[in-house]
């Protein structure tokens, strides 16, 4: 314990090797008050060395701490930081599942889009699920597209073609009914070809 707390306080540290060897040297740490620390360090962090130690250390940690406490890494203005805590949540996999199906809950469409992009890097059956979930109910037609195209990439069964014909139905946007039938003629193969969609 003595060990952690001096590294936590390294990640305090004026010089950037320090906060980067602190970093790495906490990976695996389950601990609530490391993880908070280290997600901390990611946000205000400005040196990308030290920035991808944290997000090495992060991800060797794991576990659904680690989601919830990078999930609020998704509304930063920093693009980077969107795309580590995308990266962390694809990594942390299965124990990320009730964050990511908190945030498709989430009022604000970008945060729900995010979502649906972490979902889209991993390959699970509970992810294609939640994209089905996303194709029939959310409002937003962006949201909904990339829902399509990575039920498109991942789907595999006639419950995954409904599901798309049902987003054509839903929204008439020709990018909409263009994304459901690369979909569909992913998943069904090239005996799709020339079909129109209901």
């Amino acid at each position: 314990m003595t060990e952690v707390r001096t590294l936590l306080q390294s990640l305090q540290s004026p010089v950037e090797e320090e906060r980067r060897a602190a970093a790495l040297d906490l990976a695996g740490v389950r601990d609530p008050a490391v993880v908070e620390a280290l997600v901390e360090l990611l946000r205000r962090e400005r040196s990308r060395p030290v920035q991808e130690a944290v997000v090495a250390a992060l991800m060797e940690t794991g576990g659904a701490p680690v989601a919830e406490a990078v999930a609020g890494l998704l509304s930063a203005p920093d693009p980077y930081l969107r795309n580590a805590a995308v990266e962390i949540l694809q990594h942390v996999g299965r124990e990320a599942l009730g964050v990511l199906d908190h945030l498709l809950r989430s009022p604000d469409p970008d945060l729900r889009l995010f979502a649906v992009h972490v979902l889209g890097g991993v390959r699970f059956r509970e992810a294609i699920l939640l994209l089905r979930r996303v194709i029939r109910e959310d409002p937003e037609v962006n949201v909904v597209g990339a829902a399509v195209e990575y039920l498109g990439e991942m789907g595999s069964r006639e419950e995954d073609v409904a599901c798309l014909v049902e987003a054509a139905r839903r929204f008439p946007e020709p990018f909409v009914r263009f994304a459901v039938k690369q979909a569909v003629e992913k998943i069904r193969g090239a005996r799709v070809r020339g079909e129109e969609l209901p």
